[in-house]
Formats: C-alpha cells, structure tokens, sequence
C-alpha cells in the first residue's frame, strides 16, 4: 500500500513540476523565449555591452571603443544570454556590431560568446 501512495504523491509532484513556467507581466513565457530589454541605458545592459566590446578586444588584440548599446533581448537558460546590438568607435568611424554574451552570476561566469561588426 505503501508503494501506491509514494508513486501518487510522486506522479503528483511530476505532474504540477511539469508546468514549472516562469512567465512575463503580459503573460509572456520568459525561460527559453527572448525578452527585449526594457532600456539600453540600464547600467547592467552597459556592463555587459562593454564586456563584450573589452572581451573582443582581448582576443583580437583590436582597440575598438565601447559607444553605446542600440538594443538587445535576454534569455532565461542555465543562466542568461544577452544579445546585444552596440555601437563601437573604431578609427574614429563608428560602427554597429551584434553580441552574445552569456552569464551565470552566482558562478561568477560571463563569456563572450559571439562578437560580429555587421
């Protein structure tokens, strides 16, 4: 008898983790989907805009000046991805660029994981 209670209150549990969905004010389901940012002037947006431009600096031995961030999304995975569309100075022209960075704070982990001049 003791089997059938511990698989229904286990199939309970799986049951209701199963619509374990964070959502967005507007309804919008946010783990998984990408959310736009509410503003590029945010001093966290500008942190991870300028870690990438510094990041890609790094790797590419490039001296291309952090601007601004134009727009960008996040998404919710083991972390947060952050896709971003910056501005850089490089050699006086200005120039846009399309980033992914991702991050997972409480591991003290952020990585550039794309950096592309469009």
């Amino acid at each position: 008898m003791t089997h059938y209670i511990s698989f229904f209150l286990i199939s309970i549990f799986l049951f209701f983790n199963s619509f374990d969905i964070c959502f967005a004010e507007n309804g919008q389901k946010t783990a998984g989907n990408w959310l736009d940012i509410a503003s590029p002037d945010d001093p966290m947006v500008i942190d991870v805009g300028q870690f990438a431009v510094d990041e890609h600096n790094k790797v590419t031995k490039s001296n291309l000046k952090f601007e601004r961030v134009v727009e960008g999304a996040t998404q919710i995975v083991g972390g947060m991805n952050w896709r971003l569309t910056v501005e850089v100075e490089d050699h006086k022209s200005i120039k846009t660029c399309k980033v992914l960075v991702y991050e997972q704070p409480l591991q003290n982990v952020k990585k550039l994981v794309s950096f592309k001049i469009v």
